[in-house]
């Protein structure tokens, strides 16, 4: 049945017309895809419309449940007033500070990723150090093939 009543829409229509082709609306919704055939008001979901397939229409998706007090959530910005409160005696830039084997020091990453391995490589988990090997030999082969440092 269905097959009949496509053979008789494509009959009518013509097989000769476009089927898909960007369409701008006048309301700015963007580019639509669908068949353009002025006077002729079939919806696009009709089989008398000539797609190959049906369009597939998404429902927006349904709003997540928060906890709106977890741990990061309710300490954001606890430490913002530090200046107000310490007469400004420390600087917030000065409370964050890294690992004790990065401090003072600098480099790039492969070198960072060496230190890394010298001082910290025997108490690291085996899929980190795999992990940590693995970059190691990407940078080295990265730095050694580009770059100014060649």
């Amino acid at each position: 049945m269905a097959a009949l009543v496509r053979v008789v829409g494509r009959a009518l229509l013509g097989r000769a017309a476009p089927l898909l082709r960007a369409e701008r609306s006048i309301s700015g919704g963007g580019a639509r895809w669908g068949p353009v055939r002025p006077g002729l008001p079939v919806p696009l979901s009709s089989p008398l419309a000539g797609l190959t397939r049906a369009f597939r229409i998404k429902e927006p998706p349904k709003p997540k449940q928060v906890d709106r007090w977890t741990k990061k959530r309710a300490l954001f910005g606890v430490y913002d007033n530090v200046g107000i409160l310490g007469g400004f005696q420390i600087h917030p830039k000065n409370l964050i500070v890294g690992p004790k084997w990065l401090r003072g020091w600098r480099g790039n990453e492969l070198q960072r990723c060496i230190r890394k391995k010298q001082v910290v490589g025997d108490r690291m988990f085996l899929e980190d150090y795999h992990k940590l090997n693995k970059r190691i030999r990407y940078l080295y082969r990265r730095f050694n093939r580009t770059g100014k440092h060649r």
